[in-house]
């Protein structure tokens, strides 16, 4: 069985206020092709569909379009969809039905049973379980578990982590798999999911991000038995598991943040004769962001506001998101602001914003004015604010400043 395994789209993402339609539909082009190359018999879409769960006409427009011409590129060609966290399981489930006419199989959320069966199931298996057929042959299957709560893994008992709980999850919807009268040994089985392994590299996620979604232990899951190839989605960085060799998220298919400098691809998968073998097929990016002139690593690293405006002219006529790192001695003034923004004007260059960096506090330079609450409860919001800014910048705020912010706070106490 051949899969073509990508993730991560997030359609309809705005970009520090561009639309990243033209990007996707870039992206979409080269998928065709690879496609067409490639002759998969499933492509398989692991979560992260939409950026949001409300997703705009033009995002949902775009989206059905683009599946229903990849539908047609092979009529033996299946697709398995499956929502992420930022998908609504419901919106992206609703056309079910629908889909099925373009050999299309789109699974946005488990339907639970009030009954368990005897496979210790309290939800129908037989919807995630989904047969690739060639020439009327079922040669494999997709086991399409979409992105769930950690709440709706079922319990084994009350003392097992979460990992556990999901490893066990998967390993009986093994065992109920292999218990269908369709199903022989010699067919492939690919597994998805829309979750972090604890070893993945997480470059491209902050810790915060990840930090809301259940890690999974690399330990539980190598237990788990039988899936050829274990297709994931949610962190952007491509990557095969350390330990796991047939463990892989596809990463998203271009840079999503500025943390996400680096190759983007999908992953061709074939499955022949119990071996499994991949291919990372790289993308191109149509866009590409820029950290400009380069990304520090503190204040000695970084440039001066004077020497930015004279080195903008080299990069603002091509055509990336760029954002702007300036050394300074204190925040930027409104006019020094305007002035790299200005420079973008008339451009192809995308101005994204502009990250400052000061020189580091001595040590015991922060002043600890506040001890107890009488003494918070005695300073007006004005001195709490002037203190506050003393101690992250480890200076007073500047005159111009001060007589700014004490007029949006007599004006907010009015």
């Amino acid at each position: 069985m051949k899969v073509l395994h990508t993730a991560d789209w997030h359609i309809g993402q705005i970009f520090h206020n561009y639309s990243r339609e033209g990007e996707h539909k870039f992206f979409f082009d080269q998928l065709k092709s690879i496609i067409i190359k490639e002759k998969p018999d499933v492509l398989v879409v692991s979560g992260d569909i939409f950026h949001t769960a409300t997703p705009t006409i033009v995002s949902q427009r775009l989206y059905y379009n683009f599946i229903v011409e990849l539908s047609r590129l092979d009529s033996d060609l299946q697709i398995v969809i499956t929502s992420g966290n930022h998908d609504s399981p419901s919106r992206l489930e609703a056309p079910r039905p629908l889909w099925e006419a373009f050999n299309v199989t789109v699974v946005g959320m488990l339907d639970y049973q009030t009954v368990t069966d005897s496979d210790g199931l309290n939800f129908d298996p037989n919807k995630v379980e989904i047969p690739i057929t060639r020439k009327g042959d079922i040669i494999g299957w997709v086991v399409a578990v979409p992105y769930m709560n950690a709440g709706n893994y079922p319990a084994i008992k009350d003392s097992d982590s979460v990992s556990k709980r999901i490893a066990n999850f998967y390993q009986k919807l093994l065992a109920h798999l292999k218990n269908r009268p369709e199903y022989s040994e010699n067919q492939s089985i690919v597994a998805t999911g829309h979750l972090a392994v604890g070893n993945a590299d997480i470059r491209g996620h902050s810790a915060d991000i990840i930090g809301k979604l259940e890690t999974l232990d690399i330990i539980d899951f190598k237990k788990v038995k039988g899936v050829d190839y274990w297709a994931f989605g949610h962190i952007h960085y491509p990557q095969a598991i350390k330990g796991i060799d047939n463990m892989r998220y596809a990463g998203s298919p271009f840079p999503i943040s500025f943390n996400e400098n680096y190759d983007h691809s999908v992953v061709s998968v074939n499955i022949e004769n119990g071996t499994t073998g991949t291919d990372v097929i790289p993308l191109k990016t149509l866009v590409p962001i820029i950290d400009f002139p380069t990304k520090p690593k503190g204040y000695d690293d970084a440039e001066p506001f004077e020497n930015i405006m004279m080195k903008l002219l080299e990069i603002v006529d091509e055509k990336a998101y760029v954002r702007v790192h300036v050394q300074a001695e204190k925040p930027l003034t409104q006019v020094e602001t305007t002035a790299i923004m200005q420079a973008f004007e008339g451009h192809d260059a995308m101005f994204c914003g502009i990250q400052s960096y000061f020189p580091e506090k001595a040590q015991g330079d922060d002043i600890q004015a506040v001890k107890t609450l009488n003494e918070l409860k005695a300073l007006s919001p004005f001195e709490l604010g002037c203190d506050v800014y003393q101690k992250k910048m480890g200076r007073e705020m500047p005159e111009e400043m001060r007589i700014m912010f004490k007029e949006v706070c007599e004006e907010a106490a009015k």
